[in-house]
This record gives C-alpha cells, structure tokens and sequence, in this order.
C-alpha cells in the first residue's frame, strides 16, 4: 500500500446541495511521525551499498516484492528528501557540483592528513581535497543502508500506522 494511503484526511469545501452536506476531503500531508529505529539490531536489518542509479522503488521490489513499500526503505534510514538525501548518479553527481561551485569543481575544498582528518593547508603531509572529491565521498556515504528484513515489514506498517 501506498505512504499517503495512512494518512488521515481532512475536510474542506464544505456545502450544501439540495439539503445534504457535502464535505470534501484531501490528504493532510503535514503529519509526520518519526520512530526512532534500534539500528544496532544486525538482526532486523540488511546492509545494503547502493550502486549508481539504485532507487527506492526498485529496491522495494527487489526486497518486499512491492514496490509500493519504497517508503519503509526511506522511513528506516531517516531519508526525508530523496532528491538529496539519497545517492546521486556519477552524472548527476557532476552536474550538482558544477551547479554548486560555478563550475569550480577542482577547487581546493579543504586539507586533509594522511589519516583523513581536515588540517591546514601548511600541515606536514597535507592532502588537498577538491571539491569534487568533497561531494562524492558525501554522496558515497550515502550508499550504505539498511533495508528492513522482509519478516518485519509488516510491523512496522502496524506501526506507522497506529502512530499516524
């Protein structure tokens, strides 16, 4: 089933129409719950890293068999827009930075040592980190994720909704 579908809805439009009342109802997409998942638990969960071009929808079906559930995949790993929060393909990767840095991508974003800590550019050893590579390692932390495993999906559909 579809996220919005748990929603609760509100009226609106209300009128008359030959003495019935007529009300109208619409998705109140402004609720928003958040559970707090124990994600210590190996046993409620696989580990997944994203390759290029991995969607929500797609692993939904991979994993539940319906690809309806992508929401669960989102809801688990705290994802609140998909735009950003998840991976960006290596073409979209390019395009977001060069939007982002004026077409700087090879700037120096910053220096890092040998053990990937941020230090002045006059440090002993010091690495600089372009702004291309800045962005793409953040998007790569974005490929490892937690897919519910398939036998607990159903509670936490239970669960949702009875906080919905």
């Amino acid at each position: 089933m579809a996220y919005f579908n748990y929603f609760p809805t509100i009226g609106y439009d209300v009128r008359e129409v030959k003495n019935q009342t007529r009300i109208n109802a619409i998705t109140n997409v402004l609720v928003r719950v958040r559970k707090k998942m124990n994600v210590t638990n190996a046993a409620l969960f696989e580990h997944v890293f994203l390759s290029d071009g991995d969607k929500p929808e797609i692993l939904a079906h991979k994993y539940y068999d319906d690809s309806t559930l992508h929401w669960i995949i989102l809801y688990t790993n705290y994802i609140t827009n998909p735009l950003y929060d998840w991976p960006l393909t290596y073409f979209d990767l390019q395009k977001y930075v060069a939007k982002k840095y004026s077409d700087n991508a090879n700037g120096v974003h910053h220096y890092e040592d040998k053990d990937g800590f941020e230090v002045d550019s006059d440090a002993a050893n010091a690495t600089p980190i372009t702004n291309f590579l800045y962005e793409e390692k953040r998007n790569d932390n974005n490929r490892n994720i937690n897919i519910i495993r398939k036998e607990y999906v159903n509670q936490i559909i239970q669960e949702f909704k009875s906080l919905i």
